[in-house]
């Protein structure tokens, strides 16, 4: 007999974020109650679902941050066998294609995630060219379909640990995440929330958190449908063969705290300075070479 996942339908998070939210607030007055009105279920205190999300953030080993308007997970590193397509997964996700590791349930780590003001943007997505290129053209490398980028609003990503001196380190992802085609940590990325959705993973049964079944929850290439909860933005994201991991990923197993940001950390704005100043030098040494090559050299004898 074929085994299979039991899965319990997700946390219903979203109650208890609206609910939170609502306790920090003043009530709004009660609606009037009209005389054919059924008499209405007990409130539960908005601040006792508070207290309880916070505790299964702390069950799960998130941290959350409302102030910095961050979250973060416990994590491994991990050693893929394969190109990496997953920043981050859950244990139960594709570990032979993901650069961490968590134990922080998907639809839980989502409910935080909303908590600091992530918003969902829109997933890739693809379409074939019209008219369709002849099989000459296919041959000769020409494109067959359409890729739409992601879009939404941007969020960040940073990982930490103790060194062997027992000193915390810390990089923004982007430097963790080598580009095979330049051999360099990836540039120009950005990172766009997508949320997860339910459905039914069988037939008649109940929908479910789909993130909390597959375990992928940080993509680098696009994926489709948006199982996941978050993807990469870049040139190449569409390329799964792209994507591996640089020097300054810490050794397979270290412990590492997993940070989502909202707002852009100091870490990212002083890496895009770094980025910015060394196009801007890039910039004018090729504009000094250019203006160097556009001069007649001086004439034998010139000036006597």
């Amino acid at each position: 007999m074929k085994s299979r996942f039991l899965l319990m339908p997700s946390l219903p998070l979203l109650p208890l974020l609206l609910a939170g939210l609502a306790a920090c607030q003043d009530p709004a007055p009660a609606p009037k109650k009209k005389a054919t009105d059924e008499p209405p279920a007990a409130a539960q205190d908005p601040k006792q679902l508070y207290a309880e999300m916070l505790a299964k953030f702390k069950e799960q080993g998130i941290e959350l941050d409302l102030k910095q308007k961050s979250v973060s997970v416990p994590a491994i590193a991990n050693y893929p066998r394969d190109p990496v397509e997953y920043l981050l997964i859950h244990q139960r996700g594709k570990r032979h294609e993901a650069m961490f590791i968590t134990k922080a349930q998907p639809s839980i780590l989502n409910g935080a995630l909303l908590l600091v003001g992530l918003q969902r943007g829109k997933n890739a997505s693809v379409r074939d060219i019209e008219p369709f290129p002849t099989r000459e053209e296919v041959e000769a490398g020409a494109e067959t379909t359409v890729v739409t980028p992601p879009v939404g609003k941007p969020f960040w990503m940073t990982v930490n640990w103790l060194d062997e001196d027992g000193e915390r380190v810390e990089h923004c992802v982007e430097d963790l995440l080598l580009d095979l085609t330049t051999q360099e940590p990836v540039q120009d990325a950005s990172w766009v929330y997508l949320g997860g959705r339910m459905a039914r993973i069988y037939k008649n049964d109940p929908e479910v958190y789909v993130a909390d079944y597959e375990g992928n929850l940080v993509s680098i290439c696009y994926l489709l449908p948006d199982n996941h909860l978050a993807t990469m933005r870049h040139k190449d994201a569409r390329d799964d063969q792209n994507w591996w991991l640089s020097d300054d990923v810490p050794e397979p197993g270290t412990e590492v705290r997993f940070v989502f940001h909202a707002k852009k950390p100091k870490l990212l704005v002083e890496r895009d300075k770094r980025r910015a100043a060394a196009l801007k030098k890039e910039a004018a040494k090729a504009a000094a070479e250019q203006a160097g090559q556009g001069k007649e050299p001086a004439k034998a004898g010139a000036g006597k």
